[in-house]
């Protein structure tokens, strides 16, 4: 009811260290923009409810959505789909173009320390760069949610709190807590992710911090033998939402 597409296909110009490329694969490809329509509408027709538009990062750090503007409004006039957007840092005038296509939603990874960004994107941008991205989408969209991923230097803490004191200033409404999952063919792919108690401390802070906003642990997070106690430990440190849990989790 809510597919993944990906407006470049396989291709990233930056293959991160935690992802490489290889998430782009689980996504339905769109690298075209009379490819992207034609497959919302077929998508629509089979009921679906929205869909969530992603890609890789060129080299400035975003999704290069500048070729797909008018179709996505073409989509969203025709459809009427729910549509939410992987960002990445993507330039003020664009972030108005995709809000004034019909984009509801931007899904925008924050990240809170200068040496993390060079590290896994291996790109010279800084938190400012990131905090600046944040308000610009907040301006011209109608929902931004930032996606904080624990551990994110290989599987250290470095940046986490400073990107919860982003989105606490921002007053976000909503915040998606991530975790570094070890993914096979990636740099990371021996990195040791957080320990759940870590995992829940973050939780505890951003609840703290963000008293009032939706907080949710999405699906990118290890689902080995500490799955279950990684999803009980948010739970129990105020997270509000579980994507995909296991069912030990409802269980318990």
């Amino acid at each position: 009811r809510f597919p993944t597409l990906s407006i470049t296909g396989d291709a990233c110009a930056l293959r991160c260290k935690h992802c490489g490329g290889r998430y782009l694969r689980q996504m339905l490809s769109c690298p075209r923009p009379d490819v992207l329509r034609k497959t919302c509408l077929k998508l629509a027709s089979d009921g679906a409810r929205g869909v969530l538009l992603s890609g890789g990062y060129n080299e400035d750090g975003y999704v290069p959505f500048e070729p797909f503007v008018d179709e996505i409004e073409r989509v969203k006039r025709e459809t009427g789909l729910f549509m939410s957007a992987h960002t990445g840092l993507m330039p003020s005038w664009l972030a108005r173009e995709v809000g004034r296509a019909g984009v509801d939603l931007a899904d925008f990874d924050l990240i809170g320390d200068d040496e993390t960004i060079k590290l896994v994107l291996g790109i010279e941008r800084t938190v400012k760069d990131y905090r600046r991205t944040l308000m610009e989408l907040s301006r011209w969209l109608p929902h931004v949610v930032p996606h904080v991923c624990i551990g994110l230097h290989a599987g250290e803490l470095r940046g986490e709190l400073t990107a919860l004191e982003i989105a606490a200033d921002l007053n976000c409404s909503a915040l998606v807590l991530l975790v570094l999952t070890p993914t096979i063919g990636t740099k990371f792919e021996v990195v040791d992710p957080p320990a759940p108690r870590v995992i829940g401390d973050v939780v505890a802070r951003a609840r703290l911090r963000l008293p009032e906003a939706t907080l949710a642990l999405g699906c990118m997070r290890p689902r080995g033998v500490e799955r279950v106690e990684i999803e009980l430990q948010a739970l129990r440190s105020g997270i509000d939402r579980v994507e995909i849990p296991d069912a030990r989790t409802i269980d318990a």
